[in-house]
């Protein structure tokens, strides 16, 4: 059964994820919609693949260890009232056309399922520290990387005489 969930999860997701990542691409006239769409779904399954390979902390953190006490994170009832939370949550907001965020789903229902099932044993602190506080900093950190690198493609830009074109739409 855990394994169907997750599997719907993985749905839900692709059926909300993928085509924001080509979105502008069709917005701007780039392509035609069923292009957008054939690059987004390449992308998205070159995406899992290379999951398969790379998620391991990622499967590990959203796992619920140290969020809720060992015995807890380990059973089954839980991991799939995590996947199931998650699931739903993400799937109903891509068929209403609502956007969300399928991480600030998992952690909505883990944190969910470990009230329910450990209640005042949720560690609140680990929640903080490794799901909001780094979903709070992460948007700060991008503007810091970005902004040297984009004045550098400015001064990049001018050096070789590129002039911006405006776009006729």
């Amino acid at each position: 059964m855990l394994f169907l969930v997750t599997l719907f999860l993985a749905y839900a997701n692709g059926a909300n994820d993928n085509f924001k990542g080509v979105a502008t691409l069709y917005g701007s006239q780039a392509t035609t919609f069923r292009t957008a769409l054939i690059i987004g779904t390449v992308s998205t399954l070159a995406g899992s693949i290379c999951s398969l390979f790379l998620a391991e902390a990622l499967v590990k953190a959203f796992s619920g260890k140290g969020l809720v006490p060992d015995e807890i994170s380990m059973s089954s009832n839980f991991l799939l009232a995590v996947a199931t939370g998650a699931a739903t949550t993400v799937f109903v907001t891509a068929l209403v056309g609502l956007p969300i965020s399928t991480t600030h789903a998992l952690i909505g229902a883990l944190t969910g399922a470990g009230l329910i099932a450990a209640g005042a044993q949720v560690n609140f602190s680990m929640l903080g520290t490794k799901f909001v506080l780094p979903l709070l900093l992460s948007p700060l950190a991008c503007i810091l990387i970005t902004m040297p690198v984009y004045r550098l493609g400015q001064m990049v830009s001018a050096r070789l005489g590129l002039k911006r074109k405006l776009s006729p739409y």
